[in-house]
């Protein structure tokens, strides 16, 4: 799917499509169902995550990317096991999927 810049503004698209015109933490704070929500904004944050640490690299390496993949991994593992609340699921399974898509489109 292109670049990680390229990532980032198609599930910025898509976030702002789900949220509409409301803040993420209105949506948090209305007490509604937010997992979809939480989901795009885990895979956001993943990839800004991503972007941030390989943006010195003269190319994207899969070995920082798997990296920051495992690192998301234990998270979510973490917040299940703590049972933090669907919310925080959704948002750690946002990243990791997202992560694990990029790291197949890299052919790792």
């Amino acid at each position: 799917m292109g670049t990680i810049d390229d990532r980032l503004a198609a599930v910025e698209a898509e976030l702002t499509a789900a949220a509409g015109d409301v803040s993420l933490c209105t949506i948090s704070r209305s007490g509604g169902s937010v997992d979809g929500i939480k989901y795009l904004e885990g895979r956001m944050a993943a990839l800004a995550e991503a972007r941030r640490l390989t943006r010195r690299e003269p190319r994207l390496d899969p070995a920082t990317i798997q990296s920051i993949a495992s690192t998301w991994r234990d998270q979510l593992v973490a917040v299940r096991e703590r049972d933090a609340g669907r919310g925080w699921v959704a948002y750690r399974a946002g990243g990791v999927d997202e992560l694990d898509d990029l790291l197949s489109d890299l052919g790792a």
